[in-house]
């Protein structure tokens, strides 16, 4: 994510109010958040959801993803850094990146422990179905640097509709929870999904030490 360089004595008090008419609150996007995975929080720490309008937004020309992990307290504004195929890498200004597949995580770096890969492909057919069973394979690093790979039995289930808002743009969603299994270890993933399967808000798991990831799209 790109930097503005305001003055130090600015950006410190961006997210509450600008620091003079040359300061736009399109600035404000990209500079209230940029880099806070890394630098920013407590684990028992609440997010700071940082505010800003539609507009400003908007003025930006970017595309963005808002992201959180709540187990840490950190939160961090991510842009498009790239697409292969199926998968969107989005990356903070400090990068750390997280990737999607059609809005499913399939793998994040600088979090640590890091989701490293999953295979969701199950999971987006069970979805595709309005509900199922599926297999989930996350892949992450061990003590010694080797790949493990866990495999977890997974119930697909629809929950509804929900319409939700982000920065002031309202969706018709359907919502989805996945539950997921691996001996003793379960999780759910929550997702909102609509029109033409886009993944407007979801709540996935990165790793049991780190904990979930929440993220909308702007």
């Amino acid at each position: 994510m790109r930097s503005i360089g305001l003055a130090a004595a600015c950006a410190s008090t961006l997210l509450l109010a600008g620091c003079g008419d040359e300061v736009s609150e399109s600035r404000m996007v990209i500079e209230a958040v940029a880099g806070s995975f890394l630098s920013i929080g407590r684990e028992t720490a609440p997010v700071q959801r940082p505010q800003f309008s539609r507009a400003a937004i908007e003025e930006t020309g970017q595309d963005f993803v808002l992201a959180s992990v709540p187990q840490r307290g950190v939160a961090a504004l991510l842009q498009r850094a790239g697409q292969n195929g199926p998968e969107e890498t989005w990356l903070t200004e400090d990068g750390v990146s997280v990737t999607y597949e059609r809005g499913f995580l399939v793998a994040t770096r600088g979090l640590g422990p890091d989701l490293m890969a999953a295979d969701v492909s199950g999971v987006l057919a069970a979805v595709a179905r309005g509900g199922g069973d599926a297999t989930r394979v996350h892949e992450y690093l061990d003590g010694n640097d080797q790949m493990v790979r866990h495999d977890y039995a997974c119930r697909v289930e629809r929950a509804g509709t929900e319409r939700i808002t982000i920065y002031e743009r309202s969706y018709n969603t359907e919502k989805y929870e996945e539950t997921c299994r691996r001996g003793a270890q379960t999780f759910t993933n929550t997702y909102w999904i609509g029109a033409g399967g886009v993944v407007w808000k979801s709540r996935q798991l990165i790793s049991p030490p780190v904990g979930y990831l929440d993220s909308e799209r702007l």
